[in-house]
């Protein structure tokens, strides 16, 4: 016996439709039924796994969400699939409970292992295996990498506006919020577009941190979210640009407050020939800054 009904290529099922039509449990990114001889696999997008696209090729991860993958169960069934006669069904989930059916896949290479980070974060090693669709008119959803890293920053973000509403003094407050933005996507990105510090070069990732050039109490959400309203500092650095005892100017040099000392200056490593280069939207961010460290220095 085989699946219940056929499926039109980019058919969008729920969870109990498809349970109806594989004859398959309601749960698990693989499921195999022994009634329809067919294993279903889902992309969920919303959630663990690091699957991709490379070319044409749908490079999947197997089961298991804690420690290393083995190379049994479901991920054995699928792994021999091209010799087992078990029919491979794939569906992406890229809203939600909702399952689009791409059609049959199969093998298009033997299976690998790399290192993913499972549900309590921590490394192991992942079976992954390139699939590719059977059907020629049928495609993969390839997902702009910008969506999903700004899906991960809103995810993120909307965790850390809960420690706004915290019974706690504001300076406590602030500095949860600027400990839990350094170590997520935010940081992550900004490293991305530049892995050292903007002014000294240090560029141990445990020490930079990512600093709103717009504060996070001041920013709109769009503001938090946005990339371009953010720098990369050492620990000396960030601390001075968030007190506004330096800044830059249009050019990207740097603007020390006559507040330092020299005393205070040699060992903060800042001088007046220091300058970072910026793109046009961080600038639009860092005049705002500039502003106020020029009205303090007018006091």
């Amino acid at each position: 016996m085989r699946m219940t009904r056929s499926l039109a290529i980019n058919e969008v099922l729920n969870n109990h439709q498809l349970c109806e039509v594989f004859l398959c449990a309601p749960q698990g990114g693989m499921r195999k039924s022994n009634r329809t001889n067919t294993l279903t696999l889902i992309s969920d997008k919303t959630k663990l796994y690091d699957d991709r696209i490379l070319g044409e090729i749908y490079h999947y991860t197997g089961m298991g969400q804690t420690g290393d993958q083995k190379m049994s169960g479901q991920n054995l069934t699928l792994a021999e699939s091209d010799r087992n006669n078990v029919e491979v069904h794939f569906f992406e989930v890229m809203k939600s409970r909702e399952y689009t059916y791409r059609g049959q896949v199969e093998l298009a290479g033997g299976p690998y292992q790399e290192q993913q980070k499972d549900r309590d974060d921590r490394k192991r090693l992942v079976w992954i295996f390139p699939l590719r669709l059977k059907d020629s008119k049928a495609k993969f959803t390839k997902i702009s990498p910008l969506i999903n890293d700004q899906q991960e920053l809103k995810d993120e973000f909307e965790e850390i506006k809960q420690v706004e509403n915290l019974p706690i003094p504001h300076t406590e407050k602030a500095r949860l919020i600027k400990a839990r933005i350094g170590q997520g996507k935010f940081k992550k990105l900004l490293l991305e577009r530049n892995c050292k510090c903007e002014l000294c070069g240090v560029t141990d990732s445990r020490i930079l941190i990512a600093s709103h050039i717009k504060p996070w109490s001041e920013s709109t959400n769009e503001e938090r979210l946005d990339i371009n309203n953010g720098l990369v500092l050492c620990p000396n650095h960030d601390a001075l640009f968030d007190k506004h005892l330096i800044s830059f100017d249009e050019q990207g040099k740097i603007c020390i407050s006559k507040t330092l000392s020299e005393t205070v200056r040699i060992f903060m490593n800042v001088n007046d020939n220091l300058h970072i280069s910026f793109t046009k939207k961080q600038l639009n961010y860092m005049r705002d800054h500039f502003k106020k460290i020029k009205l303090i220095e007018e006091k």
